[in-house]
């Protein structure tokens, strides 16, 4: 059995484009195969999986996010607020074939945004197949 889930313990503030975002507090990690030092989740074998993330950012701020595996992005989602003036938040929930070995991580998309609000935001994944 292959299942983690892992939130952010701290704002992320980065202009700098593609910094990874590490959820580095776990809560669940059957099977070891995620990393909260790295942010970096390695599949044990092959098969189908299951990721969620989701990022909260604050009033008047924004983050885009991309889910990566082994380098190439996947699937995007954006938290917008710069319009108003409340906190805004994305969910995302992609299933991927992966392979042994593949890595698959969550990281800010470009320089797109510049605030992922800590203990609010969250990673998971699980095999399902």
């Amino acid at each position: 059995m292959v299942a983690f889930s892992a939130r952010a313990s701290k704002d992320l503030v980065s202009s700098v484009a593609s910094v990874t975002v590490v959820f580095d507090t776990i809560v669940t990690n059957i099977g070891k195969a995620y990393n909260g030092d790295t942010g970096i989740f390695t599949a044990l074998s092959d098969g189908v999986y299951v990721f969620a993330w989701t990022v909260l950012t604050n009033p008047k701020k924004w983050f885009d996010s991309e889910l990566v595996v082994n380098g190439t992005p996947k699937v995007y989602s954006a938290a917008n607020s710069l319009g108003g003036g409340s906190y805004e938040s994305t969910g995302c929930t992609s299933v991927l074939e992966l392979k042994t070995g593949d890595r698959v991580w969550i990281r800010k998309r470009g320089s797109q945004g510049n605030h992922l609000r800590g203990n609010w935001s969250s990673f998971s994944g699980w095999k399902l197949l």
